[in-house]
């Protein structure tokens, strides 16, 4: 009776010597409602049950049923057994501040003396069995003093029903628990005691990424992390070498994105699927079958000092000085090997905006797509071809090529149609002087970078093609006046634009070898216009730089009016070019030929009084008249070097008015300035009697004509 009685109060007692001795015991206080044990069946039962803080306030840990079924009997046979092991509603609440968990407390009370030593030589292997293994409906609370970050993980559970060290069959585990907006984690685990050998599968639905935001935000300047991750990670592995776990699977992330703090979109995307081949971390293996992005977006915004990416992410600076020097302490480790096997872009977007010049320049990409095969550590060579839409007009294609060991080996093929000229009015306008450019731009370029040395070959063909003139500029091309020599027939420009320069010398920008290789072109083409001008009349260039005379003719021969008619063919087809014929001549030199003209062989070795007579015997009555052009040549015997002057005076006279009177009966409506040049300038020393053409720009505002003019910088 005696013992009915004792084995009756002995629940009691053993709780109230628990609740009152639970710091000597755990390092902490403890309470419970209830403690009841059935000798019949071996159970014991709590209800219940708290662990406080170390301020003995709050609660760290509580749950409300713990039910143990031990089977004694078995213990006979040295296996530890459990017929079941039942918890429910246990809740835990872990903190931390700074590096200091709300538990360390524990640790170190329950943390062995150092100089206890445990032999564990001539013990016997365990064995053990355990059975209906069940944690129903836990929670567990995560805060983050350093970020004031609260994660929640509720109706966490799992029910293993039988685990045993002589199991034949594979032992199966079942876990799970929910997440925010409906969300979950859930695991299936197998395990065969006698090998060792596991394998399970953890699927994630739906975990939100806004969790992780102030995570995030400790290392990068962001105000939002939106979107969803889902995942199905498999397993295998063995118990006796575990970091040998091969993982395979599929993640896949959800409407993705990522904002600047000014709550502007900076990354995005609908959908990432990556499946994941073969991962083997002992073995530095990394195999991913693909990865697909479905309309991903970037905002890039490019200043004279940074871009808002770097700005944003700057704080991981730190974190890649570490990175490195983990890197030299781990120079002995395996080299890492990865693969993928397919890449593939869809619908991309890519907001850019260049400041450089003082005006933001915004330039939107979309539609982007990007395929890919296999690309992996060892790849020699990589290939992908990408499309794209270029401000919602142009289109773009391309064929990238290049040695993912060395970027200086690399080959593009890229293919632009339908771009518009106008999207660069910002930098024609900051370069150029020049803020109005239409047109639109095809774009071929084959370009092969071997060991840093760059051969670009590039093709322009520009369609409907405009320009006008806003002074200003950083290098004050002719622009508008090269782009009106260079238009065809057909008012289009084809230009073929060879690029070429040695990437391994620090001080080379590529940029500033295609600047440079355009500004050339362009000074070239308005120093020497009449290379492009005459493709355009199926003429040699020398046929329309000058036409020449022999005094004492007038009459305009054969030869003369086909360069003539050269010039009026080329104003209707350059409506807006200025052609001027400017008469040079060396006046000595004329004079000479007047004096051969009438039987002298020198002005100098004659007298008056010959040169008079010979000149008035020997000059053609019709010679200056013969164009119904009427000199009348009063020869005096005074004063005759003026006169032979007047007389060089009014045979270029005729010339001009002949040459004048023929353009006009041929096309009446003609512009072409026919005039005498200025006779002090160095043109005219040793010049024969000739005409002169010059090609400048019409300005149909002001009147002016647009002329090549060059910066110091630009002569360079």
């Amino acid at each position: 009776m005696v013992i009915i009685i004792i084995m009756l109060a002995l629940p009691s007692f053993a709780k109230n010597y628990l609740i009152k001795n639970s710091k000597e015991f755990l390092g902490r206080q403890i309470d419970m409602e209830k403690l009841r044990v059935n000798y019949f069946t071996s159970t014991l039962k709590v209800y219940n049950f708290k662990m406080y803080e170390a301020n003995d306030k709050d609660i760290f840990t509580s749950f409300d049923t713990l039910l143990i079924n031990v089977a004694p009997l078995k213990y006979l046979s040295n296996v530890k057994a459990l017929e079941q092991f039942y918890l429910e509603g246990l809740r835990v609440n872990i903190s931390k501040k700074d590096s200091v968990f709300n538990y360390d407390d524990l640790l170190a009370y329950h943390k062995p003396s150092d100089s206890v030593k445990t032999d564990t030589t001539g013990k016997a292997s365990v064995k053990y069995l355990l059975e209906n293994l069940e944690l129903k409906n836990a929670s567990f609370l995560y805060y983050n003093a350093n970020v004031d970050d609260e994660t929640r993980i509720d109706n966490f559970s799992f029910l293993i029903p039988r685990i045993s060290w002589d199991q034949e069959q594979e032992s199966n585990a079942k876990l799970k628990f929910n997440l925010d907006n409906d969300g979950y984690v859930e695991s299936d685990f197998n395990m065969f005691p006698q090998t060792g050998e596991f394998n399970g599968t953890i699927r994630i639905n739906q975990l939100p990424l806004n969790s992780f935001y102030k995570y995030v935000a400790q290392y990068a300047r962001i105000n939002a992390l939106e979107g969803t991750v889902n995942s199905t990670i498999n397993f295998n592995g063995n118990s006796k070498n575990p970091n040998e776990t091969i993982l395979s699977g599929t993640m896949e992330g959800l409407k993705l994105m990522l904002t600047d703090q000014n709550n502007k979109k900076i990354l995005g995307g609908e959908k990432i699927t990556c499946k994941l081949k073969k991962i083997d971390p002992a073995k530095a293996s990394y195999i991913i079958e693909s990865l697909n992005v479905e309309e991903p977006y970037i905002k890039f915004e490019l200043d004279t000092v940074s871009n808002n990416l770097s700005r944003i992410f700057n704080p991981f600076e730190d974190l890649k000085e570490s990175d490195e020097k983990n890197s030299e302490n781990l120079s002995g480790e395996k080299k890492i090997y990865y693969a993928i096997n397919n890449v593939e872009v869809k619908n991309g977007v890519l907001d850019y905006t260049d400041n450089l010049t003082g005006k933001p320049f915004d330039y939107h990409l979309s539609e982007i797509l990007i395929d890919t095969d296999s690309i992996n550590s060892e790849s020699e060579w990589i290939e992908f071809t990408s499309d794209m839409l270029l401000n919602n007009r142009g289109t773009l294609k391309a064929e990238v090529g290049f040695n993912p060991a060395n970027l200086k080996n690399m080959h593009l093929d890229i293919a632009i149609k339908d771009f518009l000229l106008s999207d660069l009015n910002i930098y024609a306008n900051y370069y150029a002087g020049h803020s109005v450019l239409r047109g639109d731009m095809f774009y071929f370029t084959d370009s092969k970078i071997t060991n840093g040395i760059i051969e670009s070959n590039n093709n322009l063909l520009i369609k409907n093609v405009s320009v006008e003139n806003i002074k200003g500029g950083l290098y004050s091309l002719p622009l508008k006046f090269a782009v009106l020599l260079l238009k065809d027939k057909n008012g289009d420009i084809e230009l073929t634009v060879p690029v070429r320069g040695d990437l391994n010398k620090p001080e080379i920008d590529v940029w500033k070898i295609v600047w440079a290789t355009l500004k050339k072109l362009i000074f070239n083409t308005t120093k020497n216009p009449v290379k492009h001008l005459a493709q355009l009349v199926d003429a040699k260039p020398k046929d329309l730089e000058q036409i020449t005379f022999k005094y004492p003719d007038t009459i305009i021969n054969t030869e003369q009016q086909r360069k003539l008619d050269l010039l009026l063919r080329l104003e209707k087809i350059k409506p807006g070019l200025q052609i001027e014929m400017n008469y040079i001549a060396d006046n000595d030199l004329l004079r000479e030929e007047i004096a051969k003209a009438n039987g002298l062989d020198s002005l100098t070795n004659a007298s008056e009084d010959t040169l008079y007579e010979n000149i008035k015997t020997n000059l053609p009555a019709d010679s200056l008249s013969r164009d119904s052009l009427s000199v009348e040549i009063g020869l005096e015997k005074s004063n005759l070097s003026p006169q032979l002057d007047s007389i060089a005076q009014q045979y270029s006279d005729a010339l001009i008015l002949n040459i004048k009177n023929y353009l006009k009966t041929k096309q009446p409506e003609t512009i072409i300035k026919v005039q005498k040049a200025d006779q002090k300038k160095p043109e005219n020393v040793g010049a024969v009697t000739q005409f002169k053409m010059k090609y400048t720009m019409k300005d149909s505002s002001a009147g002016n004509k647009e002329e090549l003019q060059e910066t110091p910088n630009d002569k360079n």
